[in-house]
């Protein structure tokens, strides 16, 4: 009944996450809060009936993902939207005490949501350089042509490795490794350039918003590039620029979604098909 009631509760708080963070880029502080104290309330609650150590663990999955949060969005590496929201999945998800095999669910949640999130973050790089056309276009191949000689040495390096496949079949599957992590690093680079950059009004930033760029003003520095907090966009709004370039991020949310709905239907379908063939 625990895992019902958080696997239902978490579903539907993400799924209310995501949408609106692909709509505005912002995910509500009232839903992260509310799915934190919703984690920690009803593990204390089944907590009287079921023991303390329910409710420790959502306490434990709480401070780790705390942590994780707190160098994410310091780092400027995720919004706070993101971090606070990272926070209360540490909560529902929980790390189990005693120590069983489900102490690592927290773990396999964190795997699934990298490589999922790599790979859906891939996609909406590519819906937004379709979307763009012409103008990543033209900057990718400037891009390409910057870096001529990088290339002729990864493509030298290419045929050595063709070479040595010949003779050692094991290192094809790295055959084009080196060109295809170049690639990939300029179409991700111009895809930031092209797609994520624009221009807003001091006036419109909000919190979390990520600064781009140093803002100066007469050559007086205002702020450096960051991860927008209040007294940041007060500071702003007093100097007397009228906007700033801002980096808008991937809206991640769906990630998180797609990570947990892989870690409880994903490992009750592995569960099943064990328990199936090796009852």
């Amino acid at each position: 009944m625990l895992f019902l009631t958080i696997a239902v509760i978490t579903i539907l708080v993400l799924l209310v996450a995501s949408y609106t963070d692909i709509k505005t880029r912002e995910v509500p502080d009232w839903l992260s809060y509310s799915l934190i104290f919703s984690a920690l309330g009803i593990r204390a609650i089944f907590s009287v009936e079921s023991g303390w150590n329910i409710l420790l663990s959502g306490v434990l999955g709480f401070a780790v993902c705390f942590a994780i949060a707190y160098l994410f969005y310091y780092t400027s590496q995720w919004g706070g939207g993101d971090a606070k929201l990272l926070m209360g999945m540490g909560a529902m998800i929980g790390i189990a005490y005693p120590f069983s095999t489900d102490s690592f669910n927290l773990l396999l949640f964190f795997l699934a949501l990298l490589f999922i999130g790599a790979a859906y973050g891939l996609l909406w790089m590519l819906m937004l350089a379709v979307r763009k056309g012409k103008l990543f276009w033209l900057d990718f191949k400037h891009t390409v042509k910057a870096y001529n000689k990088l290339q002729l040495g990864l493509l030298i390096s290419t045929l050595l490795l063709f070479v040595l496949v010949l003779f050692y079949s094991f290192i094809w599957p790295i055959l084009f490794f080196p060109l295809g992590v170049f690639y990939l690093f300029l179409f991700i680079n111009t895809v930031e350039k092209t797609c994520f950059l624009k221009k807003v009004h001091v006036n419109d930033l909000t919190e979390g918003d990520w600064l781009a760029e140093d803002v100066n003003n007469h050559s007086k520095l205002i702020l450096k590039k960051k991860t927008l907090e209040k007294e940041d966009i007060q500071k702003l709004k007093e100097s007397a620029l009228k906007e700033v370039l801002i980096k808008e991020g991937i809206p991640f949310i769906p990630s998180f979604l797609l990570a947990y709905l892989l870690l409880v239907f994903g490992k009750n379908a592995f569960s099943f098909v064990s328990t199936l063939f090796f009852s």
